[in-house]
């Protein structure tokens, strides 16, 4: 009797809880998609702003920028509050995902969009994500914003910063410099003009093929392997794990 009971108190508690990541990919049941499309003739920026739900920015064919995904949600409300919006604001494109502001009640609650975006190329995208992967390619994202959920990033046109809390990072073949603040997950870093880790706290970082310097501020643990600098490497502070540097032409500081 008391086993049957501790699980009649814990089942509720667990099924008031919001959201798991995941949930949307087990059972999405209700669904719509979601599109939009604008020019970008004299537009400076894109500013994207995505919430749950995978997010990929790929190159458009033409100057148009369109914007697509599926939205899934627990329940006929809550797909009909998950909208994806396109404008422009003088010279800045904005895509914006619009989720429920609460989801309140019994039950798993949820509401995402899987969304793609293609850009027109040369035009500078600055994206904040809160929740699901992240694929960038082909296009010249200047900053990222994300809060979980693995990001790759291959060829990228110009300098990239990216701001995350969790999940893996991983950068291939970018051109320009790419700055990383990181709280948990693996960093790689394979071919960019220079690289900088301002703060990684846990994860290994991989970094190789940079054509200038590398410079790592402050990591807290996790294994450190660097290859194939054209420029200076420096480690500034490191808390745990193996460092490993190796084919460096310039300089290296290791605390």
């Amino acid at each position: 009797m008391k086993l049957l009971s501790s699980r009649c108190l814990v089942l509720p508690a667990l099924l008031a809880l919001p959201l798991p990541a995941l949930a949307w990919d087990v059972d999405c049941r209700y669904s719509a998609d979601r599109s939009g499309s604008i020019d970008t003739a004299g537009a400076t920026r894109v500013e994207i702003m995505a919430r749950a739900g995978d997010l990929r920015v790929q190159p458009a064919p033409t100057g148009k920028l369109s914007a697509s995904g599926r939205a899934c949600a627990s329940s006929q409300a809550y797909l009909d509050q998950t909208l994806l919006h396109v404008r422009r604001d003088g010279d800045v494109v904005r895509v914006h995902v619009q989720v429920p502001e609460e989801m309140k009640g019994f039950g798993l609650l949820y509401a995402a969009l899987d969304l793609t975006v293609d850009v027109p190329a040369g035009l500078p995208v600055d994206v904040t994500d809160s929740s699901g992967d992240m694929t960038l390619d082909g296009v010249r994202v200047a900053s990222v914003h994300d809060s979980s959920g693995d990001i790759v990033a291959r060829r990228l046109a110009g300098d990239v910063t990216i701001d995350d809390s969790s999940g893996d990072i991983r950068v291939e073949d970018s051109a320009g410099a790419v700055q990383i603040s990181d709280s948990s997950g693996d960093i790689v870093v394979l071919g960019a003009a220079s690289v900088h880790v301002t703060v990684d706290s846990s994860g290994d970082i991989d970094i190789e093929h940079v054509a200038r310097d590398v410079l790592i501020e402050r990591d807290s643990s996790g294994d450190i392997n660097v290859s194939d600098v054209g420029g200076n490497v420096q480690l500034l502070a490191d808390g745990s794990g193996q460092v490993r540097v190796a084919d460096v032409k310039g300089t290296v500081q290791l605390p």
